[in-house]
């Protein structure tokens, strides 16, 4: 090979590379994701819970059950197709003549079943009864979204104080170090002073990060839950008490008419009895009409055929699907029956804890945290006379702190059985997308 034609097969096969990695850079790049929606670095709860409606991709999928139960509906309304049939008979042997006039003859049928029985209107009704329930079980599944994104939002908003604690206090120890540095250059504390208060110091700051830890979990179990990569938020918020109701009598009122899973077995129920009459309905044999036509040729004649065929119900008579629908009744209304004791159950379960939490939070507050203010400043005073010594004071410090920390659970235990009673009593999504007052 000349020295041409081996650079122009250089260059061919230089190009064909440079084609080849073009290819697949468009097929790698074709295959991105799209743009990640517009999400906020600050959200407050009502922010959030817009979210989750508007662009969550987990939402998003939850309704895509009632696309799919509507498909059914437009299946169950198309009537059944016509059936048209051919046939030739050809002159085989034999005489001629003996079965028809010609070397052969031609048969077109045309078969048409009708839906005397109702059959098609007890489909469309069964099919549009399980959009209904459709529609309840993506409510309930928003509903158990919007808990367990109300309880990640309340989760972020107790770290964000937590955090603020423990760098408050981290402040307060460094300030108590440079009063003890001040008293050992003054010679009336020992080095061990110094060095106690800053482990004290150092123990805290190790404290510090594992709750900036805890609060960047959070941060990504939301992402997780609403299908948002990437997102870095904050709460925007007070953590305080959202104030429901504990009137059991009045919660359960509320939730015979609101809570969607009763909703959705109320809703089972009536597509349960939509099934028994569509299996009656199928149990009617369907009827066909037919109408035809025999022709030959050499000599030409034409024949024309009517009549309808029918099923002889003598063996199967629809019993396996009034069987089968019979069974699904039933099991609608224990299901039901079980989902009334269980929901009764668990509102009085969470209004039990709700009534004491809310005991036990008002009783913290008013014996224990309104005290704080002065404990501070004694225990400062009396280290600055000499009358307590470094591990009194460290030991105020640190019974401030956890304090702070023990209001901040007792908050987040409270608003969580709050979140429990309104999941319980169907009122949760209602009590979010109420105006503010």
């Amino acid at each position: 090979m000349n020295q041409p034609d081996l650079k122009k097969k250089r260059g061919r096969v230089k190009a064909s590379l440079l084609c080849l990695l073009l290819l697949q850079g468009h097929v790698v790049h074709g295959g991105e994701p799209e743009t990640k929606p517009d999400l906020p670095k600050i959200v407050s709860v009502r922010q959030l819970m817009t979210l989750v409606r508007e662009k969550s991709p987990r939402y998003a999928l939850a309704r895509t059950q009632i696309e799919t139960a509507q498909t059914e509906v437009v299946a169950a309304n198309v009537l059944p197709n016509p059936k048209v049939s051919y046939g030739r008979f050809d002159q085989a042997g034999g005489r001629l003549n003996t079965q028809f006039d010609g070397p052969s003859q031609q048969n077109v049928t045309v078969e048409v079943p009708l839906l005397i029985a109702g059959q098609r209107g007890a489909r469309k009704t069964a099919a549009e009864r399980q959009v209904d329930v459709s529609e309840a079980d993506v409510e309930i599944e928003y509903t158990r979204l919007i808990r367990e994104t109300w309880r990640l939002f309340v989760k972020q908003l107790a770290e964000q104080q937590r955090v603020a604690t423990l760098e408050t206090a981290h402040q307060e120890l460094e300030r108590l170090k440079d009063i003890i540095s001040g008293k050992e250059n003054a010679g009336t504390a020992s080095r061990y002073d110094v060095l106690r208060i800053t482990q004290e110091t150092l123990s805290l700051e190790t404290r510090l990060e594992n709750s900036r830890t805890e609060m960047t979990g959070v941060i990504g179990e939301m992402g997780v839950l609403l299908g948002f990569p990437g997102w870095k938020w904050q709460a925007s918020g007070t953590l305080t008490p959202i104030g429901t109701s504990a009137d059991i009598d009045a919660l359960w009122r509320l939730a015979e008419r609101n809570n969607p899973e009763l909703e959705g077995a109320q809703r089972e129920t009536i597509a349960a009895d939509a099934g028994l009459e569509r299996a009656r309905r199928e149990r009617w044999p369907v009827p066909s009409i037919m109408f035809g036509t025999a022709f030959t040729d050499q000599p030409y004649g034409n024949t024309f055929f009517s009549g309808f065929s029918v099923d002889l119900p003598l063996f199967d008579r629809g019993q396996g699907g009034m069987a089968r629908a019979s069974a699904e009744q039933h099991a609608v209304l224990l299901k039901r029956e079980l989902l009334l004791a269980s929901t009764r159950q668990e509102l009085e379960r969470s209004v039990e804890i709700l009534t004491r939490r809310r005991e036990t939070l008002a009783k913290f507050e008013h014996d224990v945290l309104d005290t704080l203010p002065d404990l501070q400043q004694m225990a400062e005073v009396a280290y600055r006379l000499g009358k307590t010594g470094l591990l009194e004071l460290l030991d105020s410090s640190r019974s401030r702190t956890e304090i702070k920390l023990n209001h901040l659970e007792l908050l987040v235990g409270e608003i969580e059985a709050e979140l429990d009673v309104m999941m319980a009593s169907g009122i949760l999504v209602a009590t979010m997308e109420q105006p503010k007052p």
